[in-house]
């Protein structure tokens, strides 16, 4: 049992450090300290993909179940990546914020979509057993599949309107001050 829980205790302690990891490197590319929160805000999405995917197939929170979440988190943030990106470059050609966000929600649906869906079909036999099932593997594929495909659902409609809505505001104010 004191095994089990030491590797739990790491497993957190390398999620975290994980997530800080993106953390900085997302604020560097984005110069931005809020930016980078939104694109983690897909993280507990995932988790809850995770959370529904354990219970519809009546797998346990396992230790392997755990390594699919830290693989998740990076997987799960290349979707609101995209999103941002894209917004954010129209922001700099000189779109309003509504524009911009509806442009990146709209010309970025169909390659999230794809890139999301090669994901969860190149893990769906494995997640599911249909090629055998795989007592250690299983879980881990359960536990992607599961969370990117509530992390992709949520981040196309929950990204968009929390990036208008925390931009909205500031790019007015850059916008003043680039005036006078």
């Amino acid at each position: 049992m004191d095994d089990i829980q030491e590797s739990i205790d790491a497993i957190l302690v390398l999620f975290l450090f994980g997530v800080g990891l993106m953390y900085m490197i997302l604020g560097t590319q984005f110069r931005s300290y809020f930016q980078p929160l939104m694109i983690l805000a897909t993280v507990p999405m995932a988790f809850t993909g995770v959370v529904m995917g354990l219970f519809i197939t009546n797998n346990p929170l396992s230790l392997f179940t755990m390594y699919g979440v830290v693989a998740l988190a990076d997987i799960a943030v290349n979707a609101a990546i995209v999103l941002i990106t894209a917004a954010n470059e129209r922001l700099k050609q000189g779109m309003s914020v509504l524009h911009a966000t509806i442009y990146a929600a709209r010309r970025r649906v169909i390659p999230i979509l794809i890139t999301s869906m090669t994901t969860i079909a190149g893990l769906f036999s494995l997640a599911t057993g249909l090629g055998g099932s795989s007592l250690m593997w299983g879980p881990v594929a359960t536990a992607i599949v599961w969370g990117l495909v509530v992390s992709t659902v949520l981040t196309l409609f929950v990204i968009p309107p929390l990036y208008r809505i925390s931009m909205g505001s500031r790019w007015a104010v850059r916008k003043r001050k680039a005036q006078i």
